[in-house]
């Protein structure tokens, strides 16, 4: 009960948020969700709340998962998705509460370990720098050296200069490599990754991202064990919305050609007569790196041949599905063997520890592609009543010298959720401003096995019906004519009409990037005429400087793709309107959304109703709140796809966003 009062005094206008932020409103919501969080963890239950843009939902489940971690010696693990929320956890939100909170409590920032320099490898790539590294490699090697002496954390992030990824990755972190044993205990080690280890042994909050959570977890729990990262602990999930598909990268990892390439260059690479293989008498074994080199080429040139139509240049398609076992043989299986077997005959040669930890880590790694291939050529992962495997072959481009990876996962995950996250006597909270579609949690649930879970869908803090308006033009034709002559002006025409109408200020979503190309070249003139600057992704600039240039010239304008419908917050007068040239719905071209939708009409259910509908509204509700972010915002939606207003479905989306004033024009 006292822990309860204490959460109520730090949310009320007089407590510390009150008196310690100016302006400060008080938000019935806010308390309302860390109420429930704290009730959740109590019960040792599951949660899903969707809070939607305002609400401060950081703060929400902090101060409460803080006061109940201290009280029952648990570590709150909180996931995020994105790194600026990451960032924001660890450099605003925590350092404030640890400021007011009448209670101590550490909290740590976790990275993969790969992010993380070691020292101890540092130190002996110094000293064989000769046999590893060509002069420019070496310069980046002794800038490295120089920062190493500065740096508070160690990780890749700091880095005061360009990083050359093939020299990192023979002086970070690594599993197999680094540990307690060649980097030293807690009282001595200088190792960055270990010291970060060692601060989650006394930190009651861990802070880490969607990926290196599945990662972790996959390799170190199972669904008997308590807890999730650590025997005492439980999960918020920040940003929940993406974590089916995170989860489904880890549980079958893929295989790329480059993967290979780059750990045989490693090895040896031959054109710069440089490699690990050079510090041992391992003459022998250079032909076999340099044979394996050639095979790899050839296996995964046979299949692009094979599977890939490619005309003048170009292939037709990035993904082909594999239906049926053994579509090629593993002609690099015996020369990996090969490898592995002679790499294991240098053992007796390592000079020390770490060197012993470096061969037994490339042994590991090529038995594990040679394992990874096989599994994929003979399907060996089981499909069950289920659980259900889909294998596809993925291009990175059209390009023909394009990277090539082999791809498997499991068609629908909800099993693995319900005995690996939503476990009996644990808590999971999964929180994001977009959990719901037409006003219930039924779509996430029923996708991620959280059936059982609480749910709380809390209100908008905004007044969107004073604050926007949406437009829908009607004599658009349908986005599936996107390549005839008259949608495409009419498009363009839109966009124009509702640009001049703002004088730029507008953030252009589109689903497609040649759509987006093609618009952009139809209205250059159009841009440059009126002197507004337009911003296209993709075009030579790092996400991050876009936005950035977006907000600060204030009557610019953005086309964006995929990464822009979520994860952009530009308040003010920046971003006045907001047009969505199409609903986002999936195109059911890759392998893997092919086989959930079978999947779902396979038993029993409406894939269209069941899943692409749902998506499309939960990425249009992403999209729909990049637009209204503090109660003084105001602006325009215009939605350029008539089917919002012409189709039975149309009422879903509307159903799904706030009430708004709407216009069809």
């Amino acid at each position: 009960m006292e822990i309860i009062q204490e959460i109520k005094n730090f949310f009320s206008p007089c407590g510390v948020l009150g008196t310690k932020f100016e302006n400060y409103e008080y938000r019935s919501s806010q308390l309302e969700m860390a109420l429930q969080i704290f009730n959740t963890l109590e019960k040792k239950s599951h949660i899903f709340i969707e809070a939607p843009t305002g609400i401060g939902k950081s703060f929400a489940y902090l101060v409460p998962a803080i006061y109940y971690a201290k009280a029952n010696k648990k570590k709150a693990v909180i996931s995020t998705n994105t790194i600026n929320l990451q960032e924001q956890l660890i450099n605003k939100d925590l350092p404030f509460i640890q400021q007011h909170l009448p209670l101590k409590f550490k909290a740590t920032l976790i990275k993969g370990k790969q992010n993380y320099l070691c020292p101890k490898r540092l130190k002996k790539a110094l000293e064989t720098s000769n046999n590893l590294f060509e002069s420019d490699e070496s310069m980046f090697l002794q800038r490295v050296n120089i920062w190493s002496k500065e740096t508070s954390d160690g990780t890749i992030s700091e880095l005061p200069f360009p990083l050359n990824p093939m020299v990192w990755s023979s002086i970070c972190a690594e599993r197999g490599i680094c540990n307690h044993k060649t980097c030293g205990s807690i009282e001595e080690t200088e190792c960055f990754y270990q010291k970060a280890k060692y601060a989650l042994i006394d930190s009651d909050v861990v802070v880490i991202n969607h990926h290196l959570f599945f990662s972790l977890f996959n390799y170190e729990f199972n669904s008997n064990s308590d807890g999730y990262l650590f025997k005492n602990d439980f999960i918020i999930f920040d940003e929940a919305q993406t974590i089916e598909n995170v989860a489904a990268e880890h549980i079958v990892p893929s295989l790329t050609r480059e993967m290979i390439k780059y750990q045989l260059m490693r090895l040896y690479n031959e054109k710069k007569k440089k490699g690990f293989l050079l510090s041992f008498p391992a003459l022998h074994i250079l032909p076999v790196v340099m044979n394996l080199m050639d095979l790899i080429n050839i296996f995964f040139q046979t299949l692009k041949r094979e599977l890939f139509p490619c005309i003048d240049g170009k292939f037709q398609n990035l993904t082909i599905r594999i239906f049926n076992k053994n579509i090629t043989k593993n002609i690099l299986k015996e020369e990996l063997s090969n490898l592995t077997g002679n790499l294991r005959g240098l053992t007796e040669f390592c000079k020390d520890e770490l060197e012993k930890n470096e061969l037994e880590d490339f042994i590991l790694k090529f038995s594990e592609f040679n394992y990874l291939i096989d599994n994929f050529i003979e399907q060996k992962y089981k499909n069950t009543d289920s659980t259900k495997f889909v294998y596809w072959i993925e291009l990175s481009s059209l390009r023909e010298d394009a990277n090539i990876s082999l791809c498997a996962s499991p068609v629908n995950l909800s099993e693995y959720f319900r005995q690996n996250i939503f476990k009996i006597n644990n808590s999971c909270i999964l929180t994001s401003a977009t959990l719901t579609v037409n006003n219930n949690f039924n779509f996430y649930k029923s996708r991620l096995g959280g059936e059982s879970a609480d749910e709380l869908q809390l209100p908008s803090m905004f007044d969107y019906y004073k604050q926007v308006k949406i437009y829908i033009p009607r004599d658009i034709p349908e986005p599936q004519k996107y390549n005839s002559e008259e949608y495409i002006n009419k498009l363009c025409n839109w966009i124009q009409y509702f640009i001049k109408y703002t004088e730029g200020k507008a953030l252009v979503l589109f689903t497609n990037s040649m759509l987006m190309r093609k618009v952009k070249s139809e209205l250059s003139n159009f841009f440059d005429d009126n002197n507004i600057r337009l911003l296209v992704q993709g075009e030579n600039m790092s996400r991050k400087k876009i936005l950035n240039i977006f907000k600060s010239d204030i009557n610019s304008v953005l086309f964006g793709l995929d990464s822009f419908w979520l994860g952009v917050d530009v308040p003010g007068e920046a971003l006045s309107n907001l047009i969505i040239t199409r609903l986002p719905f999936f195109v059911p071209e890759h392998p893997l959304i092919q086989a959930r939708l079978e999947y779902i009409d396979e038993t029993g259910g409406n894939s269209f109703m069941n899943y692409l509908l749902p998506e499309a509204i939960l990425k249009f509700k992403q999209g729909f709140g990049r637009l209204i972010r503090n109660k003084e915002d105001k602006g325009i939606i215009v939605i350029l796809d008539n089917r919002i207003i012409t189709k039975n479905y149309g009422k879903y989306f509307f159903n799904s966003i706030n009430e708004c004033e709407i216009e069809i024009i």
